[in-house]
């Protein structure tokens, strides 16, 4: 058995409608339970009268189809990967656009259902698919904490790219097996809904591209094959200048001196970058400040270093702030994010950074007149994009001028 438990990448804003869903399913089910006690002919009724089929399709029973279930194991089943996937997606879509997306795909699952089956179905699933074949687009390099129980029991994490495909090769192996009960056409619809829309609200630029989605994954690729490319170039240019006989005439062989980073601290970045994809948070504070360590001794050996090669690639060092603050290691989150605003002044998210550097600082570091220009600036940049932060810049605000900031406890 295997259960997602979770993803590693924070929410920008607090899950709501995804909560609501699972309530709701948890709700319809209990009331169908105690009603009907899951069998007799009152089951009947309402498995016939909310289920949907060729005969029986009115427009409602797109809806009310996937909030039936057959039994506790399918309730939950559902209800985990929902729990999971859907708060990423709910936090890309917003609010509404989640809600219409979930029923939306609920009913093109059912469509696809009716069109390869005569027999009736019920359940979440078809949305659910949905939710991950969208997941797959906006965060293939996410990584989810699961539970195994199988050959080994524990805790173990997986790339979101390869726990998806796995759901989807199970699909089609059950599906090419026949004689199941579970409507493979109804997942499957829903998982080339959920990713053609993710592709097209990514493509059309309606959804900002962030380091987590499928076309940054394979920018990055293009890059790597790239820097090989002309790394392959280069040392067949170098190879053949060595080989040609003395005299002999030839282009000329440039030679590109590339800035030298101590073998200390690329280590310590690697060992950080490591830790921060694999969520290991128990060794983030001292792995960073082994990085820190390493870039101080570093520029004292050589001043031309530069202080940033202690800030990683801006997905990694916001990952690195905000897991940092999750644990309690206040000054190490707020040096992170500075670090990020050093580097990454005009990124998008550097009016959220602002706001949770300054509630460090205000609330636990006691540097209140030092949040206070963080949080002018923040509140700039945010306008009515966030409110949710921007109310809380303001509260900080109010603290500062009534001198009523305290240290809050962990």
């Amino acid at each position: 058995m295997i259960f997602p438990i979770g993803t590693d990448r924070p929410l920008q804003r607090p899950t709501l409608v995804n909560h609501l869903l699972v309530l709701i399913n948890l709700f319809a089910f209990c009331i169908v339970v105690i009603t009907t006690g899951m069998e007799g002919d009152l089951y009947d009724w309402v498995i016939l009268t909310f289920g949907l089929s060729r005969e029986h399709h009115e427009w409602w029973r797109f809806i009310t189809y996937s909030l039936i279930h057959a039994g506790p194991m399918h309730l939950i089943g559902n209800l985990v990967t929902l729990w999971v996937f859907g708060p990423n997606v709910e936090d890309r879509f917003g609010r509404v656009g989640y809600l219409a997306f979930y029923f939306i795909g609920s009913a093109v699952a059912g469509l696809a259902h009716i069109l390869s089956s005569g027999s009736l179905v019920i359940g979440a699933s078809g949305a659910i698919s949905a939710i991950t074949g969208a997941f797959l687009v906006l965060f293939p390099r996410t990584v989810v904490r699961t539970f195994i129980f199988f050959f080994v029991i524990g805790l173990f994490n997986i790339p979101a790219m390869w726990f998806i495909f796995f759901a989807i090769a199970r699909d089609a192996l059950g599906a090419g097996m026949h004689g199941s009960n579970v409507s493979y056409a109804a997942h499957f619809g829903g998982y080339i809904y959920g990713f053609g829309v993710a592709i097209f609200l990514l493509t059309t630029h309606i959804l900002a591209r962030e380091d987590y989605d499928l076309f940054f994954m394979f920018k990055q690729m293009k890059r790597r094959e790239e820097m090989r490319a002309a790394v392959r170039e280069s040392q067949e240019r170098i190879r053949g200048a060595e080989t040609r006989p003395r005299g002999t005439a030839g282009p000329p062989v440039q030679v590109v001196e590339v800035p030298e980073v101590p073998l200390e601290i690329a280590q310590a970045r690697a060992a950080l970058s490591r830790a921060v994809s694999s969520n290991d948070r128990a060794s983030l504070s001292t792995l960073y400040a082994s990085l820190i360590s390493a870039v101080e001794s570093g520029r004292k050996a050589r001043a031309e270093l530069p202080a940033s090669l202690d800030v990683l690639p801006r997905r990694a060092q916001l990952d690195l702030a905000n897991r940092l603050f999750e644990i309690g290691d206040r000054a190490g989150a707020a040096r992170a994010y500075r670090g990020f605003l050093t580097l990454y002044e005009k990124d998008p998210e550097s009016g959220v950074v602002r706001v949770m550097l300054a509630l460090l600082m205000v609330r636990y570091l006691e540097q209140q007149q030092q949040a206070k220009a963080l949080l002018e600036s923040a509140l700039g940049l945010l306008k009515d994009k966030d409110e949710e932060h921007a109310s809380l810049a303001r509260s900080l605000l109010s603290e500062i001028e009534s001198g009523g900031a305290r240290g809050a406890g962990a």
